[in-house]
């Protein structure tokens, strides 16, 4: 049973120690000065939105930049990455049925964000 629990710890916690790579100022500051449950997931969701803005201006940037063909193949694979990372993460907000299951779905939800605006802003584009 004790495994059972430390390994539902560290599936909760890995996806915010890989997000943390390239959180924002703003996230690091809310962290620092967040002191209840409610305060840790307010300030995650503020980051998924900031990464997630940033994943749209990359991905809008990459769009402008191509021609129809690789437009069509970027949209298709946002569309299917979408897709995945939505339904990842939905599995990590019900994998226990407990609260930690909000940190571990945010968790996901922020790191898998942040990562794919990472990879658009880093294509070689034309």
């Amino acid at each position: 049973m004790i495994k059972r629990m430390m390994a539902l710890a560290v599936l909760a916690v890995a996806p915010w120690a890989l997000a943390q790579d390239n959180e924002s100022a703003a996230f690091a500051a809310c962290m620092d000065t967040a002191q209840t449950t409610p305060g840790v997931i307010e300030c995650n969701n503020e980051e998924i939105a900031r990464q997630d803005l940033r994943l749209n201006q990359a991905y809008a940037r990459a769009m402008g930049a191509l021609g129809a063909v690789q437009q069509g193949k970027l949209s298709d694979a946002q569309r299917l990455w979408v897709t995945y990372r939505d339904s990842n993460c939905d599995l990590y907000y019900s994998l226990t049925g407990t609260s930690g299951d909000m940190f571990a779905g945010g968790g996901c939800r922020l790191s898998m964000t942040t990562a794919r605006a990472d990879e658009l802003e880093a294509l070689q584009l034309p």
